[in-house]
């Protein structure tokens, strides 16, 4: 017979409470808002415990943050890509090692 520790579930169910939350602060279609529910929810799972030793707060904690702030600000990120000047930001690139170079 399986036990099931009921505690270790419910840490991880933090994250995905924390996803659902940041549904209603997302934009977009109830596709695109469920999709990023489940994208933090899974961010939380595997970056939680490991934000919660470097912290020190509880994994619970931590893993209800990732999820209710992991996708706002990855969203946020991609827009950001999406919206960005690639062209204009390579060249700045560019012209920094060439004037690093002494070119």
């Amino acid at each position: 017979m399986t036990n099931i520790d009921f505690d270790a579930l419910l840490v991880k169910a933090a994250g995905v409470a924390g996803a659902l939350v940041s549904m209603r602060f997302l934009q977009g279609t109830w596709p695109q808002r469920i999709s990023t529910a489940f994208c933090g929810a899974l961010l939380s799972y595997y970056v939680a415990p490991y934000v919660s030793s470097r912290v020190g707060i509880p994994e619970g904690f931590g893993g209800f943050l990732m999820g209710l702030f992991g996708m706002a600000i990855a969203s946020r990120v991609w827009e950001w890509i999406q919206t960005t000047p690639v062209g204009t930001l390579w060249q700045i690139v560019v012209d920094w090692f060439k004037k690093r170079a002494g070119v």
